[in-house]
């Protein structure tokens, strides 16, 4: 018997084919008939836990991506590469690395193979890039080059943003990062003497007690 949904053009209803399972079921699909599509070789795909593709083709990145918000829910956002990207940066292009994605600290999503999920209490408010919730443009900066060791591209991405946000905004994300990633950025734009100031008194060393003077015994 035919299903009453054309499944085949099911797809065009959602955003780059990528659909949630509860989607899926609120339109009248069962659990059953999702899963037998989905199998090995079948006409869709599981992307992430009850995120699915609908197509045999790809997924390309930007399926992976919208996949990977709708998985890790509401008020989540790209961030590092894929982020730059979609702000326009052009100095390190997005590779088949994982998808850096920033959700709220009660988040329940996991980090997958193509899934880097951060869960954080500092969350900034998006902007909207491509239809796409996106970190701004120093904390997506940021984010990148705590995952990069390379001085060469550490340096281009510092030296491209700079050049829209300035460096003080850099700085101030700086601030607030892990140390862990960013001393090489740090080094590179070089601390504002505010932190310079607060990073001495931290690690200055208590003064050494002086020692009692002890008169020398005459005769």
């Amino acid at each position: 018997m035919r299903h009453p949904i054309d499944l085949e053009a099911l797809g065009s209803l959602f955003v780059h084919r990528v659909a949630p399972v509860a989607a899926l079921i609120h339109i009248g699909l069962s659990s059953s008939l999702i899963d037998q599509r989905a199998r090995p070789g079948g006409p869709w795909q599981r992307l992430f836990p009850s995120i699915f593709l609908l197509s045999r083709a790809g997924p390309s990145r930007e399926q992976l991506v919208q996949a990977a918000l709708l998985y890790a829910g509401e008020r989540s956002m790209l961030t590092a590469f894929d982020a730059l990207y979609l702000h326009g940066m052009r100095s390190v292009l997005p590779t088949a690395d994982a998808i850096h994605v920033l959700a709220p600290r009660h988040s329940r999503a996991w980090g997958h193979g193509t899934l880097r999920l951060e869960r954080t209490d500092r969350l900034p408010k998006p902007a909207i890039r491509r239809g796409f919730h996106v970190a701004p443009l120093e904390r997506a900066a940021v984010d990148a080059i705590r995952r990069t060791r390379s001085i060469a591209d550490t340096k281009a991405i510092l030296d491209e943003v700079a050049h829209y946000v300035g460096v003080q905004a850099l700085r101030a994300e700086l601030a607030l990062a892990p140390r862990k990633g960013t001393t090489l950025a740090r080094k590179l734009l070089g601390e504002s003497p505010a932190r310079q100031l607060e990073l001495a008194v931290m690690e200055r060393r208590p003064p050494a007690v002086p020692q009692a003077r002890v008169p020398l015994a005459i005769g």
